[in-house]
C-alpha cells in the first residue's frame, strides 16, 4: 500500500519563526511590543508584589533608609567594601603579573625525566642487577628493617599446575 499524501503543500515558515527574515523596522516594532507587554504583565502583578512587600517589612526599609537618612551609613560601608575588594583584586593581579614575568618563556608542563634503575639502586643501597631482576618478576615478598630499609627480597616464581589443579609451592630466591 502507498502511504497517504499530505493534504497541504509545504509552506514557507511564518516570519515569526524566522526573525532573520524581518526588516529592521519590523525588528524594532517587535522589540517594542515585547517590552510593552512585559510592562503590562508586571503591572498586573503589582498588587501581589505590594502585599508581599508589606508582609516582609519593606515599609521599615523605607523608614530607615529614606526618612532617617540610613543610606548615608550604607554608602560609607559600601566605600569600605569597595576599597577592600579593590585591594584584594589588586593583590591578585600583582601576583599574576609576578608569575607571568617569572615564568614566561618557560614550558613548565614537561614531564620529569625517568629515574634509572641504577639511580634507584644507589638511593636504596641495592645491587642494580638484582634490582632489575626484581623489577621483571611478577610477585615479590619484601621484608623491611624497623627503619624502613629493605632486609630481604624473595622472588616468588609461578610454577606449572599439578594435575590436581593446585599450584605448587613457590620457589624462593634471595
Amino acid at each position: 500500500m502507498d502511504q497517504p499524501r499530505p493534504r497541504h503543500k509545504a509552506r514557507k515558515p511564518l516570519i515569526i519563526e524566522r526573525p532573520d527574515l524581518q526588516t529592521p523596522p519590523q525588528r524594532v516594532m517587535s522589540g517594542m511590543l515585547t517590552a510593552a507587554f512585559w510592562v503590562v504583565w508586571i503591572y498586573l502583578w503589582l498588587p501581589l508584589i505590594a502585599v508581599l512587600g508589606w508582609a516582609f517589612g519593606v515599609s521599615r526599609f523605607y523608614e530607615e533608609m529614606i526618612a532617617f537618612d540610613g543610606y548615608e551609613a550604607l554608602l560609607e560601608l559600601l566605600d569600605v567594601y569597595l576599597k577592600v575588594v579593590a585591594l584584594l583584586a589588586g593583590s591578585l593581579i600583582a601576583w599574576a603579573i609576578y608569575n607571568w614575568v617569572r615564568f614566561r618563556g618557560e614550558d613548565r608542563r614537561k614531564g620529569r625525566t625517568p629515574v634509572t634503575t641504577a639511580e634507584i639502586a644507589e638511593y636504596a643501597g641495592l645491587d642494580a642487577a638484582q634490582l632489575e631482576q626484581w623489577q621483571s618478576a611478577q610477585v615479590l615478598r619484601v621484608e623491611h628493617h624497623d627503619d624502613g630499609r629493605i632486609a630481604g627480597v624473595s622472588v616468588l616464581s609461578p610454577q606449572p599446575r599439578r594435575s590436581s589443579g593446585r599450584p605448587t609451592e613457590p620457589a624462593l630466591q634471595h
